[in-house]
């Protein structure tokens, strides 16, 4: 440990700076996360220009599995739709193409988000206002080989589909 001239201890000059770096480290940390809640509580769109409609992917993983999260992404899906922001599409993969067989949609509800109603209502809603929905086709083989019929307005697109359309979309992974 150094010393100072009257012999007293003095913390080094490297362990101070390394000190003051971590708290302004953490201090910008702080003021990023607080920036992007208050963003997030405003919708996101407070600092965007209104005017500009977006394209937005949102992408469900999650069926029977999960039915919070697939219900999430919907109940998503329908805001934007509902808010005229953009263009929506909801592609669904793995576990997410039980939301293409009705029977099973009909049956797809969040204990969290119940008040929104099912999987299907979702879906209808958001037809309604203009989003289109996809489904991965080995997924949707797969989903139809053990549980019905896809709905007919759910296109196969698959993995060139999804890297094609996220690169200019805001992007919802669920």
């Amino acid at each position: 440990m150094q010393k100072n001239e009257q012999n007293e201890p003095v913390e080094s000059t490297k362990n101070r700076t390394e000190s003051v770096s971590r708290l302004d480290f953490l201090k910008t940390v702080g003021l990023g996360a607080g920036a992007a809640g208050l963003a997030a509580m405003m919708g996101g769109q407070a600092f965007a220009d209104m005017e500009k409609k977006g394209k937005y992917v949102f992408v469900i993983t999650n069926g029977t599995n999960d039915p919070n999260r697939a219900v999430l992404a919907l109940i998503c899906a329908k805001a934007v739709a509902s808010k005229g922001w953009g263009d929506v599409h909801v592609w669904m993969t793995l576990q997410g193409a039980e939301l293409t067989l009705k029977d099973k949609a009909a049956k797809i509800e969040s204990p969290i988000f119940k008040n929104y109603g099912t999987a299907l209502e979702l879906m209808t809603k958001i037809r309604e206002k203009g989003g289109k929905f996809g489904v991965c086709p080995p997924c949707s083989d797969y989903a139809c080989a053990v549980g019905g019929v896809k709905l007919d307005y759910v296109e196969k697109a698959g993995a060139d589909w999804i890297m094609k359309n996220i690169q200019d979309s805001w992007v919802l992974w669920m």
